[in-house]
């Protein structure tokens, strides 16, 4: 393998990590309270949170009419990112190597994981604001007794008075 194709590689390969890592974050995690959730929503978490919170019947129809717009706005993302996954597969399988196809599609790839990214932490900021200040303080303490560091990914150098 010549200079530039090493580089080449390096690079792509680099593209590829970043781009599982990122859609790993955005995939629902497996195993936490039985069942995964994510944008798709979990019930059965979503159930038992509205419980341990004391969520209002309006609240509800607020958070699942919220759900329900999240997982609409991330279904074309989840889409591309699909069609991205499959396009690469077949520009690395092919005969010859097309650098700027892969340039191409890495880059749909990352600005679909970049909307990801900024769809999640609104829809959470939204759920957020919607949450009583008493709500807000039964969420940090469940953060904080199952392992979540609540400030750094959520509040960071604020007091608690907010809560």
């Amino acid at each position: 393998m010549n200079l530039i194709s090493k580089r080449t590689a390096a690079v792509l390969l680099c593209v590829l990590l970043a781009a599982v890592v990122m859609v790993a974050q955005a995939m629902p995690p497996h195993g936490r309270h039985g069942m995964g959730h994510g944008f798709a929503g979990d019930l059965f978490f979503f159930e038992r949170m509205a419980e341990r919170l004391d969520l209002s019947d309006e609240q509800r129809d607020q958070f699942e009419a919220l759900r329900h717009d999240q997982r609409e706005a991330a279904r074309p993302l989840v889409r591309t990112l699909v069609a991205g996954r499959k396009a690469l597969r077949e520009a690395s399988h092919g005969v010859q190597f097309d650098e700027a196809a892969v340039r191409a599609i890495a880059e749909g790839q990352a600005q679909a994981m970049i909307e990801m990214t900024v769809l999640k932490a609104r829809g959470r900021h939204a759920m957020h604001a919607m949450l009583t200040p008493e709500q807000r303080r039964k969420l940090h303490r469940h953060h904080k007794r199952h392992g979540r560091d609540y400030d750094r990914d959520h509040d960071q150098g604020q007091d608690d008075s907010h809560y």
